[in-house]
């Protein structure tokens, strides 16, 4: 058997441009001038192709009657808008769906706001994290149609030190909440690593350079010594870690920052070939989802082996109606509270602060493994997203 590998220049379309060599050991992922290249001999397991169509015949029936897509139950009712960007924006990543997709994206810019962002859901004020979605989602499409205004609002949200947060101000967040002045937001003004990763990486995808070197050396300065970030809003440092991961290799790469990440990243694999959020023994589909795109993100080669029994574990995980079992994936900080992942005693199954919160839809989850397996796809088929 033999190997087809294909050796891209960084300027190369990989889709266009190849150059054939055969080489007859193992395949693996190798570097060439900072780009991955990848060698296609890692097979492809046995019922991908199906696991992905199921699962998007399961996002394509999960939609509401306004052709978007909702999850997460808080008091603020279920996510539509940041839910719809991110789900979207997933899909992208599998076959041809670009009816479905122009649809949706098109009842987001419908709802867009006078603001130029877009909220948690209907009602709710508008937030740089949602707005992010919806502006990698558009963009995607390459709808420009109100990017410009998302953008203009999304960098209202930078604070500083460079990092994002997701409330521009606490006034219409806390009259939305009911809340008196006396009520301070200091927490959910700071800068937040979950959101500074997306909303960095929408102004590098619509070809923004404002405030983007300040974000990713805020980024970088943030990582901590075990190599992930923190998260504000999850529960799950892969979520924090992959987002920050994704941003740095758009922007300036840094081969040792992001190589820290994927060290971390494998030193956490279950003996079964998944990961979690460390509050469980058990695997977690969303985990594992994110800890595959994160080391696809760098393709080392001695990651391949992991890469690939991550995958299996995902394909032998999905449920009969093409979905993922949900998990408590979002939190909900008090707004004073700055550094939330050194609390513990969060109230599962809640709505309102101080509670996590499961993905009781299951189209987060999916949405993400469906991701990470169309990229692994992609990947085995020696292309690039």
């Amino acid at each position: 058997m033999f190997a087809v590998l294909y050796l891209c220049s960084p300027k190369a379309n990989v889709r266009n441009q190849r150059t054939f060599i055969y080489y007859s050991e193992q395949a693996q992922y190798l570097h060439l001038d900072a780009k991955w290249i990848m060698c296609s001999r890692m097979n492809v397991p046995e019922g991908l192709g199906s696991s992905l169509e199921k699962a998007f015949r399961f996002m394509e029936a999960s939609r509401n009657h306004g052709g978007l897509w909702s999850d997460f139950l808080t008091l603020a009712g279920e996510s539509v808008y940041w839910v719809s960007g991110y789900t979207g924006y997933s899909l992208c990543q599998g076959g041809d769906v670009l009816g479905l997709l122009e649809e949706a994206a098109q009842r987001i810019l419908d709802h867009q706001g006078g603001d130029g962002g877009w909220g948690y859901g209907p009602g709710v004020p508008a937030d740089a994290d949602s707005t992010s979605w919806c502006i990698l989602f558009l963009s995607k499409l390459g709808m420009g149609e109100g990017v410009e205004r998302g953008v203009r609002f999304l960098l209202e949200h930078q604070n500083l030190d460079g990092g994002f947060r997701t409330y521009a101000s606490p006034v219409s967040v806390g009259r939305y909440m009911g809340l008196d002045g006396s009520i301070s937001f200091e927490g959910w003004q700071t800068s937040q690593l979950c959101v500074t990763g997306v909303a960095t990486r929408a102004l590098i995808d619509v070809g923004i350079s404002e405030g983007v070197a300040y974000a990713l050396n805020f980024i970088k300065e943030s990582q901590m010594e075990e190599g992930y970030w923190n998260p504000y809003w999850w529960n799950d440092a892969l979520y924090s870690t992959f987002n920050c991961m994704w941003a740095l290799k758009a922007g300036d790469g840094c081969d040792e920052v992001l190589g820290k990440a994927c060290d971390w990243i494998t030193e956490t694999q279950i003996a079964d070939g998944s990961w979690n959020d460390g509050t469980t023994g058990e695997g977690v589909a969303f985990s594992t989802a994110l800890a595959l795109k994160s080391l696809m993100l760098e393709s080392r080669s001695t990651d391949s082996d992991r890469i690939r029994r991550g995958v299996e574990w995902l394909l032998r995980h999905q449920l009969e109606d093409g979905s993922w079992p949900p998990y408590y994936l979002l939190r909900i900080p008090y707004p004073t509270m700055k550094e939330p992942w050194r609390y513990h005693a969060w109230a599962r199954d809640g709505k309102a602060i101080g509670a996590v919160i499961k993905d009781h839809n299951r189209l987060f989850t999916t949405a993400t493994a469906y991701s990470a397996l169309a990229e692994f796809d992609r990947y085995c088929r020696g292309e690039t997203s």
